[in-house]
């Protein structure tokens, strides 16, 4: 029901010559517009007050406490998102409604640069099928109604590292033209401790091998965010540029510091690696909007992206606590580019019905290259890959009111794809495929209070880039069955799915919330890991192995407890079962079968605000083939935060996160014909404290 936001301002925009008290006055109604209550299919918005409201640093930190979603920790290198515990693609991510580029990382985006989260539960025909767990819609902040500046500098401190940040946002605006820019420079530094214990036994128990070996990972990066945007409209068109500009780097240091208790040592049992990442990530949109006398509307938008990176890497030894010359260096380069054209035509009102008729359409070409130098063979390897990605859809969206208690969104989307891939030993592969994805969404309002919505949905999910490209990335030390090589697949092809979701929300009071859900997903040609021996080397590659299930529930509940004190509570319970792979554990990889949050908020006014959260996501044992399994961890969190207004302008923020400072045991295993191999990794945890200024002129 976006169209209906777009005509409430649309509305209050006429009254420009109104005072600013005035102004005010209309923008916080406007605020109070529910999408959630409003919107046929299941959907979740975070405003800018819930997204800015603990002073997190990162996009990352907010969502981990959104019911239903859970954050993988990316130490700077991308944390993943999960919906329904089901990532690595499942989870569509889109930046301004277009799929989010290669490389972007939510752990590295700043709230000061987002306006709005839209969370779909269910499939958009608009938004795209590649949906399978959900769509989450990151829209960028927008220029303000009048001129404003504010100004945050904040420190955070982690682990013995120091974390300086700082926010700048400015916007103006001039008859029919606006425009705005958000920035944020930040400075990251994340330890990552982990003592890892790896055991062989033979198939009659004997202990063949047991070796501790402590890693120290350092990683430190700096980025910078900037979100220009210009707006204009006048005669009957409205144009829009925006712009998203990151350059980076990042540097990795690990040191490895093996200890024999049985056995034998791993080849270089002391050794050291450090990886130097560099890139830029730039993105354009350029988006067009007409109002015709009739009343129907006309968009277009047409997008660019250049995603340019590269990598050094070297690793050496540590034999008697010297550092010896490289044993191995790798050079990698990347670049990226694509573009995208899409648009739409939704025809005038009538009898109840919106009808949007659209197309959506992006190419994507990268070109990889890698070049290494292994002192220990004295060889010398080069590698040259390419491949496109080439995307192409219609569909037709119909939004009916039937009755006032009933309304019906259904749409068809038709999508292509293909794909090619070429380089160095490996023959040209190109696929081609086609699907049609068919969306139904129901809602039933039998009382203002209590809604009802039911959603059937086909969608997919494409194999990435990095998936299909054969590279080989190699592992220095100690290949094992547990610890492989790693290279893409081109013949991947893409996962498909039916999809079916129901849900339940009771609104007892003004801000309250009950809410119950369900979903069920089957998905067909599931990427599962095949694990190979070649030439005496481990080699994990993605194949696409069958049928697998998913289904779960989920509780969700807020509202005030008191004058002061608001809380909120969820609970979501997974299931899934993978045909291919016998049982028990049969899950797929690394979805948990429980998470739960609880938080509290305390306001005193407008002069103090002070909240709490709890999160809990249970670990698991998973069996991701006939031989491997693995067990995920569970994590427990604590954050804080507090919130003091100096000034009419002026706010001082503290905050802490993961004050529990749980440690996580995860682990993996293979369980062969020659025994079993086990390891287990027990990794520190550390607690975030934040501190930080904010200024509004």
């Amino acid at each position: 029901m976006q169209s209906r936001l777009c005509a409430l301002a649309a509305a209050l925009a006429c009254h420009a010559s109104a005072s600013a008290q005035e102004v005010q006055k209309v923008q916080v109604t406007g605020a109070k517009y529910d999408q959630r209550r409003q919107d046929t299919a299941s959907t979740i918005v975070l405003g800018a007050e819930e997204l800015r409201r603990q002073g997190d640093r990162t996009l990352a930190e907010v969502l981990r406490r959104v019911a239903g979603i859970t954050v993988g920790d990316g130490a700077g290198k991308g944390g993943e998102i999960r919906m329904r515990g089901l990532g690595n693609g499942y989870t569509q991510i889109l930046l301004n409604g277009t799929a989010a580029p290669a490389g972007f990382a939510i752990d590295a985006l700043s709230p000061d640069l987002i306006e709005r989260v839209e969370i779909l539960r269910t499939a958009s025909s608009e938004l795209g099928a590649q949906s399978i767990a959900g769509t989450i819609n990151i829209i960028l902040r927008k220029g303000a109604p009048r001129a404003s500046k504010e100004l945050k500098p904040g420190m955070a401190w982690a682990g013995g590292e120091r974390r300086p940040s700082l926010s700048l946002l400015a916007s103006d605006k001039v008859d029919a033209l606006s425009w705005s820019v958000a920035a944020t420079a930040s400075q990251t530094g994340e330890p990552d401790d982990t003592v890892y214990r790896e055991t062989v036994t033979a198939p009659d128990g004997t202990l063949v091998t047991d070796r501790l070996n402590p890693v120290h990972e350092r990683n430190k990066g700096l980025s910078l965010n900037i979100t220009p945007r210009l707006n204009w409209s006048g005669n009957g068109d409205a144009w829009s540029l925006q712009g998203y500009i990151t350059p980076y780097k990042r540097t990795t240091a690990v040191d490895a510091r093996e200890t024999l208790l049985a056995g034998e040592y791993s080849a270089v049992p002391r050794n050291g690696r450090r990886v130097d990442l560099r890139g830029v990530l730039l993105r354009g949109d350029l988006e067009w909007r007409r109002a015709l006398a009739s009343g129907a509307k006309l968009e277009a938008k047409l997008g660019g992206l250049h995603n340019p990176r590269g990598s050094d890497y070297e690793f050496h030894s540590m034999a008697g606590g010297v550092r010896s010359p490289d044993l191995r260096r790798v050079r990698s380069d990347i670049d990226e580019s694509g573009a995208t054209f899409s648009g739409k035509y939704v025809a005038p009102a009538a009898g109840g019905h919106a009808l949007a008729l659209g197309w959506d359409t992006g190419h994507t070409e990268r070109s990889q290259s890698r070049m290494e130098h292994d002192f220990m063979l004295a060889a010398d390897i080069a590698e040259l890959y390419d491949g496109t990605i080439r995307r192409a859809a219609l569909y037709a969206q119909d939004d009916w009111d039937i009755a006032p208690a009933w309304s019906l969104s259904a749409g068809l989307r038709w999508e292509s794809l293909a794909t090619r891939i070429a380089g160095t030993g490996v023959a040209e592969v190109a696929r081609r495929s086609s699907i049609p994805a068919p969306t139904v969404q129901l809602l039933y309002k039998p009382t203002p209070r209590d809604q009802f919505r039911a959603g059937l949905a086909r969608t997919y999910k494409a194999p990435a880039m990095l998936d299909l490209i054969p590279r080989r990335y190699t592992v220095d030390n100690n290949n094992t069955q547990t610890n492989p090589d790693t290279r893409g697949n081109p013949a991947l092809r893409p996962e498909t799915a039916w999809g079916m979701d129901v849900a339940y929300d009771h609104y007892p009071a003004k801000d309250g919330l009950l809410g119950a859900s369900a979903y069920l997903r089957r998905i067909d040609d599931v990427t599962l890991p095949l694990l190979l021996n070649e030439g005496g080397r481990w080699v994990r590659t993605p194949s696409n192995q069958g049928r697998a299930d998913a289904w779960g529930v989920a509780l969700e509940a807020k509202g005030a407890l008191g004058p002061a004190f608001t809380g909120r509570a969820s609970l979501a319970r997974n299931w899934s079962r993978v045909a291919a792979v016998a049982g028990p554990d049969n899950r797929l990889d690394r979805q948990p079968k429980l998470t739960a949050s609880v938080g509290l908020d305390y306001k005193a006014g407008d002069a103090f605000k002070a909240g709490a959260d709890f999160s809990h996501q249970s670990g698991g044992r998973a069996r991701v083939s006939a031989q491997l399994s693995s067990v995920a961890p569970a994590q427990r969190k604590l954050d804080l935060y507090a919130v003091w207004s100096l000034a009419a302008a002026t706010r001082l923020r503290l905050g802490a996160s993961n004050l529990l400072r749980r440690d996580t045991q995860a682990v993996q295993a293979y369980a062969g014909p020659a025994g079993t191999r086990r390891v287990e990794g027990l990794t520190s945890g550390y607690a975030t404290l934040r501190a930080g200024i904010e200024h509004n002129w």
